[in-house]
C-alpha cells in the first residue's frame, strides 16, 4: 500500500513533497522566490539597525531633496579626499617633482640602450649610473653594441645629452624663489650625481673630441662634475671614459682642468704593472683621474659556480680593498645573468662587499627583486 501511494507522489504519512508538487521549472522559480522574499527580510533588518528604515530618522532634518547618495562610507571619506585632491587643488606637484618618490640605489645600468626607454628606465628604478657604447661615424656618435646594431637615429645625443638636459631642467626650474640650482636627476636627493660612461667602441683619438664637443650642452649650463687642476667640483653628471678611453688622451696633465674622468684599471691599481708618472713613483691613476675602477668579475676570479667562492670572494675583497685605498670605489662588470638564483646569490655578495656600483642588465630585478 505504501508503495503504491509513493507512487501517486505522496510521502507515507499521505502529504505531497513539496518539491514533487511542482514540474521543475515551477519548482526552480518557487526557489527563486523564496530567496527574494528572505533577501528583502535581511535587507529590511539591516534598514532598521542602521537607521534608515520606518520612523528611523523622524528627528532628522530633511536634507536637499535631490541630494545624491554618497559614495563612501564614513571610514572611506578620507580615501575620496586623498583621491580628488590633487585635482580639485592642483597642489599635487611641485616645479622638481618628475622623480619624485625615487630612492637613488648603487645600480649601473650596463648597456643602458638595450633597455626599452634608454636612460630613463634606468632612473625610474632609481640607478644612479648609465652606460653608453659609442661609435664614431661620419662626425657622430652612433649608440649600439655591435655595428649591426646602429642607426642614424639612435645618437649619444638623442638617447643620452638631450634626455639628461631635459631631466636636469625638470629638477632645478627657475622660479620667484631659486636659479642656477645644481640638483642631480633625483628629487630623493639633490646632490646624488649621475654617471654617465661613455664606452668607445672605436679609437679614442677620434671619437673622444666628438665626445667632448657633444657634452656641450650640459658644459654650458654648468652640470658637469669638473676638475680645476687642484680640486673636484661635484656637478649632476659625472662623465667617465671606458672601452678604447685612456688616461693619455683624456687626462694628459694632472693639474689640465677638465669636467670628465677616465676609468681605471682594477686589476692593476697597485700592482708591479701599474702605469706611473715620469717620475716612476706616483701612480697615473688616482681619485682625480678615476672615481672607479672597473674589471670582469670573470677574468679576475674565473669561472663561477652557484656563487662566489671562498677564494674568490676574497680576491675581490682585496681588489676593492687596494682601489678604496687609492680614493676609488669599484664595478664589476660581465657578471653571470643566469640563472637567477645564481645572480641573485653574487649581486648579494658583492653589495655585502660592498663595490661601489652593482654592475645590471636587469633592472627591476635589481632595484625590487627578493635578493
Amino acid at each position: 500500500m505504501l508503495a503504491k501511494l509513493s507512487s501517486f507522489g505522496f510521502s507515507p504519512q499521505g502529504r505531497a513533497r513539496i518539491r514533487e508538487r511542482f514540474s521543475p521549472p515551477s519548482y526552480v522559480a518557487y526557489l527563486v522566490f523564496m530567496m527574494l522574499i528572505l533577501a528583502l527580510i535581511v535587507q529590511y533588518l539591516f534598514a532598521l539597525a542602521d537607521g534608515h528604515g520606518p520612523h528611523g530618522d523622524d528627528e532628522m532634518e530633511p536634507g536637499p531633496v535631490n541630494e545624491a547618495p554618497p559614495k563612501f562610507t564614513v571610514s572611506d571619506h578620507i580615501g575620496q579626499f586623498v583621491q580628488e585632491w590633487p585635482e580639485r587643488t592642483g597642489l599635487s606637484d611641485y616645479p622638481s617633482s618628475f622623480t619624485r618618490g625615487i630612492e637613488p640605489k648603487n645600480i649601473h645600468s650596463h648597456n643602458d640602450y638595450w633597455q626599452k626607454v634608454p636612460l630613463y628606465q634606468g632612473l625610474s628604478v632609481g640607478a644612479v649610473s648609465t652606460e653608453a657604447d659609442v661609435w664614431a661615424h661620419d662626425g657622430e656618435l652612433l649608440v649600439g653594441h655591435e655595428r649591426t646594431a646602429l642607426d642614424a637615429k639612435r645618437t649619444f645625443r638623442s638617447l643620452y645629452v638631450d634626455p639628461i638636459v631635459d631631466v636636469l631642467k625638470k629638477q632645478n626650474p627657475v622660479t620667484e624663489f631659486v636659479n642656477n640650482t645644481r640638483c642631480g636627476p633625483f628629487d630623493e636627493n639633490c646632490f646624488q650625481t649621475l654617471y654617465l660612461w661613455v664606452d668607445l667602441k672605436t679609437g679614442v683619438k677620434e671619437t673622444w673630441p666628438l665626445v667632448d664637443a657633444q657634452l656641450a650642452p650640459l658644459r654650458e649650463r654648468n652640470w658637469l662634475t669638473r676638475w680645476d687642476g687642484k680640486t673636484i667640483i661635484p656637478g649632476p653628471v659625472t662623465v667617465i671614459g671606458t672601452g678604447s678611453s685612456n688616461w693619455e688622451v683624456l687626462i694628459g696633465n694632472k693639474t689640465r682642468a677638465r669636467d670628465y674622468f677616465v676609468d681605471a684599471p682594477l686589476l692593476k691599481i697597485g700592482t708591479e704593472s701599474e702605469q706611473m708618472h715620469t717620475d716612476g713613483k706616483t701612480p697615473l691613476y688616482d681619485n682625480t683621474s678615476s672615481p672607479f675602477a672597473t674589471t670582469s668579475l670573470i677574468t679576475a676570479v674565473g669561472s663561477i659556480k652557484g656563487e662566489l667562492s671562498e677564494k674568490q670572494l676574497k680576491k675581490v675583497e682585496k681588489l676593492v680593498k687596494a682601489a678604496k685605498e687609492r680614493g676609488i670605489q669599484t664595478r664589476f662588470w660581465e657578471t653571470p645573468n643566469w640563472s637567477t638564483r645564481r645572480r641573485h646569490n653574487i649581486w648579494r655578495q658583492l653589495a655585502d662587499i660592498p663595490v661601489g656600483l652593482l654592475n645590471v642588465d636587469d633592472l627591476e630585478d635589481a632595484a625590487y627583486g627578493d635578493w
